[in-house]
């Protein structure tokens, strides 16, 4: 897949990740996801209560998280969306 740059942007390549097929642990941290969005009546969620809801380590989530959103695009990254900042919040992607 060719990446245009957009102008007055930096090209982001995630060349030589390993991002494999949607898993059982992909499933499990999507479902963790609407789980916690559903009980913040909606609202996107931090990675933390994600990691807890799915009886994962942090980490691992952030990066199961990271294909829902990059690869599977199943789940959207708010960014910078509270203040202070307290990191990224996720939430499923709205379907139409």
């Amino acid at each position: 897949m060719v990446r245009k740059k957009r102008e007055g942007h930096e090209e982001t390549s995630f060349a030589g990740r390993a991002s494999g097929p949607y898993s059982e642990v992909h499933e499990r941290v999507f479902e963790a996801l609407s789980r916690t969005q559903e009980e913040h009546q909606g609202e996107a969620v931090h990675l933390e209560e994600v990691a807890r809801a799915s009886d994962l380590p942090p980490d691992e989530t952030s990066e199961l998280l990271h294909d829902l959103v990059t690869v599977h695009g199943l789940a959207t990254e708010l960014a910078g969306s509270d203040s202070p900042d307290m990191g990224p919040r996720f939430e499923v992607k709205p379907r139409i």
